[in-house]
Order: structure tokens, then C-alpha cells, then sequence
């Protein structure tokens, strides 16, 4: 699927690691009109098609298997995420304003939904979205020079995993065949858009992570 941009991502986290459900307030929009939660800069996706490794057997290539998927993993860099947001889809620990990763830390499984737009109409806007998976922090960089600010963002790896119904990528122009609702239903099992067309209703004030 060609693109054009990178305009947000909605996370959404699961109830449990077995329980599959999300609560409203738990779906975060990161994007341009939701400057509480950050700016997306940059989403690479990897690995969605299996390694077809051919299996030999009477001195030729007997079969290739090519089902399901890969291992797939997204590489974000976000600007000025919310610390919050971020504390919670790592599954870090919150305590007197300071976030801890341990031995204990284990992140929650989440939703990650990348909205972009499809690069040969770019007033449609092109949606993907890894059903369940788990984000782990990749690298933290501060750094400067002599006379310039330099400011280090957010770089996290979400690695994807089957839903416990086998799916796990889904990808879709917003065309006229393209159901929102149904997408939606789909992907967070609930209706997320706002019906004056707002790209989330996802909550402005976080719930505490202490």
C-alpha cells in the first residue's frame, strides 16, 4: 500500500493479558489535534509475510510453505509523547512522579493503528493496524552540540502477536466500500470515531498510573 504522510497512531490497551477487551479509556490518539499525547514522526512495519524457506526432498524443491505471517515489528519514533501514555503501553511501574522499569515490568498487550493517507488520493485517508502485540522501549539519546538544542524523541519497537482469532494486520483505504464502523468494531472492538468526524474519543485527561 503506497503512502502519503504519517498523520497519528490510536493505541488501545487490553484488559489483561487474557482478555482481549479495551476500556474507552484506554485508547490514546497521538497525532496533530491531540497535543496532550505527542506527534507521530515515523512507523516501519517488518516482517509481515513469513520467510518462505523451500524444503528439499528427491533432489528438488518439494514445498515452499508461505502461510500466516511474520514476525512482525514496527519500529515508532514519536515526538513528545505523553509520559503517561507512554508509561502505560511500556507497563511501567508510576510511583511519587517517577516512572521504574524492572524485573517485574511486563508490558500490556496493545492495539497500535497507524492512519496515514493513500498516496494516489491523498484526501483518503489509509489506515493499518496490528491487532494485538506488545511495545518495549529501544533507546533513550540525549544529546547537543555547542549552540543547538537537540531534541531526542521517543523511539519505541512494538512487536505483533496473533489475536486469540488468528488475526493479527489489517490494512484498508477509507474509499466507498470502506465501513468505519465495522472496521472499528474489528480492530477495538468498539466505535472510536466521533460522530462530528473527530479522529478519536479518546479521553483529554489521563487516569492516574500511580
Amino acid at each position: 500500500m503506497a503512502l502519503s504522510g504519517f498523520e497519528r497512531v490510536r493505541i488501545g490497551i487490553y484488559n489483561a493479558i487474557d482478555d482481549e477487551t479495551i476500556k474507552p479509556e484506554n485508547i490514546f490518539d497521538i497525532g496533530p489535534d491531540s497535543k496532550t499525547f505527542g506527534s507521530t514522526v515515523s512507523a516501519s512495519i517488518t516482517n509481515i509475510a513469513p520467510t518462505a524457506t523451500p524444503i528439499n526432498g528427491s533432489d528438488q524443491i518439494w514445498k515452499t510453505p508461505g502461510k500466516g505471517t511474520g514476525n512482525i515489528s514496527v519500529a515508532f519514533v514519536a515526538n513528545t509523547m505523553d509520559k503517561a501514555v507512554r508509561a502505560k503501553i511500556l507497563g511501567m511501574d508510576t510511583k511519587d512522579g517517577y516512572q521504574t522499569i524492572s524485573s517485574d515490568t511486563e508490558a500490556p498487550y496493545c492495539v497500535f493503528e497507524l492512519i496515514s493517507h493513500d498516496a494516489q488520493n491523498e484526501k483518503a485517508k489509509a489506515r493499518i493496524a496490528l491487532l494485538k502485540g506488545r511495545f518495549s522501549l529501544g533507546n533513550v539519546d540525549p544529546k547537543t552540540n555547542t549552540n543547538t538544542t537537540v531534541y531526542s524523541q521517543d523511539n519505541l519497537t512494538f512487536t505483533a502477536v496473533d489475536r486469540n482469532d488468528g488475526k493479527t494486520y489489517v490494512e484498508a483505504i477509507e474509499d466507498d466500500d470502506f465501513d468505519i464502523d465495522k472496521y472499528e468494531m474489528d480492530v477495538f472492538g468498539q466505535k472510536v470515531t466521533n460522530p462530528d468526524g473527530g479522529a478519536t474519543s479518546s479521553p483529554k485527561t489521563l487516569p492516574s498510573t500511580d
